[in-house]
């Protein structure tokens, strides 16, 4: 008859990687977590400043932009790609702020998530809160927007710390 001692051990050992905690994602450079919300802060700038050529420059080709919302009606998603938003720019005349607080970032190679709340002002009075999800990918030009998904939520008041604008 064949030791059992084996496999205990193999059991044992199977056991104890299936306990142990998940192993940690390398670590994050600083620099790519600070570029990363760079990006999102030069959107929001960019759509403040009405500015084409930033805009595009912060999004890959095709990005998907979803809205979210609650209406009367129910519940309505938009979506559209970069291109809408880009080529409806130059006639608008709104004046926009989007500020965003206590973002949380995701990382992992060439791969970004910022998810953060957010509060908009159209034409110098709050519109709306919600949360802004972006997700981005590290070209070997840096960092480019591939998609934002946001909720837009009418009836919650701003929480930013800094309070009204």
């Amino acid at each position: 008859m064949p030791s059992l001692l084996p496999r205990l051990l193999a059991a044992a050992t199977l056991l104890a990687a299936a306990l142990s905690p998940p192993m940690a994602p390398a670590a994050v450079p600083a620099s790519d977590r600070a570029q990363v919300l760079q990006v999102v802060q030069r959107f929001f700038d960019a759509l403040a400043a009405n500015d084409v050529e930033t805009s595009r420059a912060l999004f890959l080709p095709g990005a998907q932009i979803t809205a979210a919302r609650n209406t009367p009606t129910g519940f309505a998603l938009r979506r559209r790609t970069i291109e809408d938003d880009l080529q409806k720019m130059p006639a608008n005349q709104n004046r926009y702020l989007e500020r965003a607080w206590d973002s949380t970032v995701h990382l992992q190679g060439r791969l970004a998530a910022v998810w953060t709340p957010y509060d908009f002002h159209l034409n110098g009075k709050f519109s709306h809160s919600g949360i802004d999800a972006f997700t981005l990918v590290k070209t070997d030009e840096g960092w480019r927007i591939v998609s934002l998904a946001y909720s837009v939520e009418p009836e919650t008041p701003s929480r930013h710390p800094a309070g009204p604008p």
